[in-house]
């Protein structure tokens, strides 16, 4: 059906559990734009999207896809298993109310000496025992079950979602699956790639997580760049100058050094906001340190952002400061746009069973911080923590490689210094795939795409269309510096 200026709009009925392909039935939610030259259409590419919902990717990014792509191919987002508009979601939350006053007193910062991991911890086991009630089953089995006495939380781990990918390609009467995947993305290509090698026919995997690392419950050393991030933040306020930096200075270390202060005051003195536009607020250093992380996986516009943030926090302009969301609700928003417990049901079906010890706790995050200063704040340490006291296991969790020798070459693209998903991942990845080649853009960030040079568009473009990489070895130039001409 039609929705969303044009796109059109659907849900595909499938299986469950694919051991039992006559039991209940989840529903999939589809989001296509079409191609607009039929006459040289070249098939559908699927994309598997960051954060797993596709269509709402689709409906954001839709149009820098088909300007990447061009007209010749059908563009088809899905929503993974729990998450965005397929159903059942992985909402372990009876309310937008409940769901909205757990949110407001969540744990932003990990850090040792305090008591932010114990209570991350605790929170989480609170979380993990409302889904295991939500999601967990009762433990019926058999085509005659239930979704509700199966557990829908036990089917949605990432080869159940690969699978989901792989029967929509049939469905679609197309013999070979092209692919772009970003950031979860990657994950849920690689599965695909995994397990049906012989029917990948061309794949773009950008800011790539390492599948195996992730299997294992090892993906914790993602944060390893991070800290690369937020120098070349400090670099390019340098170089922007004070017109374009409000926390402008001569080096980069005075400029680190500043916005040090500014935090440090914020954290002795927090500001009170009475006038915020989601409700009165008190911004504390945790706020502004959670709120300026967002910023740094999309440095072309967050970079500006973050400046202006700190100058806000140094002059305790609480004007400006009420005009930037700290808080999101969910009252009044449509289900699958809603928070949801979605990468936590992923992930921890994916891992194998961890324990749940508030040493071990502490323990990830004194090895993780010593990788990054940052690492607190990212939600790598944090998804551990939540899956050691996550309940429900996957039925059929996949215990083979996340490696294949494939028949065709595939595209893997990173930026040099990525803070979840480093270029070290990449190139592990592209070790284990046969046919897989990287391509590098020189600048920070979350993903290429978020950051887009025409050197990684066009490289993308002429491989999708033709099937042609480039050359090894090919590093791109950004077209745009953060800050300095943004």
């Amino acid at each position: 059906m039609p929705c969303f200026n044009g796109q059109q709009c659907s849900r595909l009925n499938l299986p469950l559990d694919y051991s039992e392909p006559s039991g209940p039935k989840i529903q999939v939610a589809l989001q296509k734009i079409s191609a607009t030259d039929e006459a040289n259409f070249q098939g559908t590419i699927i994309v598997g999207a960051p954060g797993g919902a596709g269509t709402s990717f689709l409906s954001s990014a839709g149009g820098l896809l088909t300007q990447i792509f061009g007209p010749t191919f059908d563009i088809l987002a899905l929503d993974p298993r729990g998450n965005g508009a397929t159903t059942p979601l992985a909402q372990c939350f009876g309310t937008a109310q409940q769901s909205d006053a757990w949110a407001l007193t969540e744990v932003k910062v990990l850090r040792l000496g305090d008591n932010s991991i114990a209570k991350a911890r605790a929170r989480d086991q609170v979380v993990g025992a409302l889904c295991a009630e939500k999601l967990g089953g009762n433990g019926t089995e058999g085509p005659d079950a239930s979704i509700e006495g199966l557990g829908v939380g036990r089917f949605m781990d990432t080869a159940s979602v690969a699978t989901d990918v792989h029967v929509i390609l049939e469905k679609l009467g197309q013999d070979k699956l092209f692919y772009f995947g970003a950031s979860y993305g990657t994950l849920l290509g690689q599965y695909f790639a995994a397990l049906y090698p012989h029917k990948v026919g061309r794949m773009i995997l950008d800011g790539v997580i390492d599948g195996e690392n992730w299997q294992q419950a090892g993906n914790f050393d993602a944060v390893r760049d991070a800290d690369r991030v937020l120098d070349a933040f400090f670099n390019d306020c340098v170089a922007a100058g004070a017109t374009k930096c409000a926390i402008w200075e001569h080096t980069a270390d005075a400029v680190e050094k500043r916005a040090a202060r500014i935090l440090s005051s914020v954290s002795n003195e927090p500001i009170p906001v009475p006038n915020a536009t989601t409700g009165p607020e008190i911004v504390t250093e945790d706020d502004a340190l959670a709120f300026m992380i967002q910023q740094f996986f999309v440095p072309v516009s967050g970079f500006p952002v973050i400046s202006n943030v700190l100058s806000a926090l140094e002059q305790r302009d609480a004007a400006a400061l009420s005009q930037l969301p700290f808080f999101t609700s969910d009252e009044g928003v449509v289900p699958w746009l809603q928070r949801n417990q979605f990468m936590s049901a992923a992930a921890c079906t994916d891992f194998p069973e961890m324990s749940d010890s508030l040493s071990d706790e502490i323990a990830l995050i004194r090895n993780i911080t010593t990788l990054s200063k940052l690492a607190g704040l990212l939600g790598t340490a944090r998804l551990r923590i939540s899956c050691g006291a996550w309940r429900i296991r996957a039925k059929a969790r996949y215990t083979g490689p996340v490696a294949a020798k494939l028949d065709v070459p595939v595209l893997v693209v990173s930026n040099k210094f990525d803070p979840a998903t480093p270029l070290a991942s990449a190139r592990a990845v592209v070790s284990r795939f046969g046919g897989m080649r990287l391509l590098v853009q020189d600048t920070v960030g979350h993903t290429a795409v978020l950051s887009l040079s025409e050197c990684v568009s066009s490289a993308m473009r002429v491989y999708m269309t033709e099937g042609k990489l480039p050359p090894a070895g090919t590093v791109c130039q950004p077209d745009v510096v953060p800050l300095v001409n943004s």
